[in-house]
């Protein structure tokens, strides 16, 4: 394969390991792929083919194909033998540089522990509503081999332990710099913000700036086909972003380079960009909305609701009089939802207690209006239903959009500066690895 910077090795490796099968882009990537029957073990010589060695590991055409399948079904793409074609050196490429991060953890003396991988599954599940504890049913109805979809995980848990220890006591953010980011947020406010997704590719030499435009084209057209963008991300961005299924969150001005900036509000929501060249690589965004920078926007919403009700028919039906004298108790003695809670508990009444997390963008009606005005903590006045009345507390209010706070921004400047400090180590490890590609 001509189109991924290659270094000769002795023909005699140290010490070989075979890849296990596919690392998947397990967190989008399994939850939407369709059931599958397990794949046959393949036969030993297809195990034994090479696809690349990098350093004193190899990685097998099997491994390859098989994260390009699983690759083609979670993105939605045809597989075809042209797409596959099409795929070969993205995925060659993104499994080598998997391969670079655990050796630099393994070189550190850094291991992932039990712990550390049910955690980082869990958040996986989290993030991708699979019910906590389903991710072995999600690996086994995919028909992937449990070691193989686990690996990108622990590459990438072993990878930000190894970016720690090596870097994290080299950022210092100071006070002066989290002044500057709320000078600039100030001076922005109420202009345009984007909530961006993206797919970065470096051109770490110019002799591979055609192919990574390639590359870029191709993948923008792929996403305009109707792939999904999370699983391209998790397989060829070199984003930080990447882990997130290319999530960058809410973008302000500033945050991004004059030319990105200048593409973003250029764009309507729910579409993709062109390639856009900048002096590291290519990048492709995805504009999912746009809002105004540090204003609040409470519509948006989301509370954590507690409620009583009190109805006026039905097998636990109240009394007038017994009614009445339930709201007199919680206007003396309901301070908090706990109170709420522990009254609803007592007089056993059917739909009272806590209700979770709502969000205002799918209430409608007087108890949205209700919901709107009413404080933490702060009870409502009896709200009339059909079946007797509802009283509301509201425990909880997160409003999207306003100013963040020291501490936050404090928080995403050191994130910013070691996922840079990621990505320089990263193409140093590549740029002075032993890499026989032989595809």
């Amino acid at each position: 394969m001509k189109d991924i910077a290659t270094r000769r090795r002795p023909a005699r490796a140290r010490s070989l390991r075979l890849l296990p099968a596919a690392a998947v882009a397990v967190a989008v990537a399994i939850g939407s792929m369709p059931s599958a029957a397990p794949k046959a073990q393949p036969a030993a010589d297809m195990v034994l083919r090479i696809a690349a060695v990098v350093n004193d590991d190899i990685i097998s055409v099997y491994d390859l194909d098989a994260r390009t399948d699983i690759l083609i079904r979670s993105a939605g793409m045809p597989d075809t033998a042209e797409m596959r074609e099409r795929l070969r050196s993205q995925v060659l490429r993104a499994l080598i540089d998997e391969t670079l991060k655990l050796q630099e953890g393994e070189r550190l003396g850094l291991s992932v522990s039990d712990e550390e991988m049910e955690s980082a599954v869990a958040q996986l599940e989290q993030q991708n509503r699979i019910p906590p504890g389903g991710f072995e049913d999600f690996i086994r109805a995919a028909g992937v081999d449990r070691n193989s979809a686990l690996r990108q995980v622990r590459a990438e848990v072993m990878w930000i332990k190894a970016v720690r220890t090596l870097f994290a006591q080299r950022v210092d953010i100071s006070e002066e710099q989290v002044d500057l980011v709320m000078d600039r947020l100030n001076a922005a406010r109420g202009k345009p913000e984007h909530l961006v997704s993206e797919i970065y590719l470096p051109v770490d030499n110019p002799s591979e700036e055609a192919r990574v435009r390639e590359n870029a084209q191709r993948l923008v057209a792929q996403l305009r086909e109707g792939a999904a963008l999370p699983p391209l991300a998790r397989q060829f961005s070199q984003s930080p972003s990447a882990a997130k299924g290319g999530q960058l969150g809410w973008v302000r001005q500033g945050d991004l380079n004059e030319t990105l900036e200048n593409a973003l509000l250029a764009m309507q929501p729910e579409t993709y960009s062109e390639p856009i060249r900048t002096v590291a690589g290519y990048h492709i965004l995805a504009l999912a909305d746009r809002r105004r920078t540090a204003e609040p926007e409470p519509e948006k919403a989301r509370l954590t609701v507690s409620q009583l009700a009190l109805p006026s028919r039905g097998p636990k039906a109240l009394s007038r009089a017994t009614r009445e004298e339930v709201k007199t108790v919680v206007a003396n003695s309901v301070k908090t939802c706990e109170d709420m809670n522990r009254l609803a508990q007592e007089m056993d009444v059917p739909n009272s207690g806590p209700v979770g997390t709502v969000s205002m963008a799918r209430v409608e009606g007087p108890i949205r209006d209700v919901l709107m005005n009413l404080g933490e903590n702060q009870v409502s006045e009896p709200l009339p239903t059909p079946g007797g009345e509802l009283i509301l507390m509201v425990c909880d209010r997160e409003v999207p959009g306003g100013m963040p706070t020291r501490d936050e921004i404090q928080t995403r400047l050191r994130n910013e500066r070691l996922e840079t400090l990621a990505n320089r180590h990263l193409r140093t490890l590549r740029q002075q690895a032993l890499i026989d590609v032989r595809i």
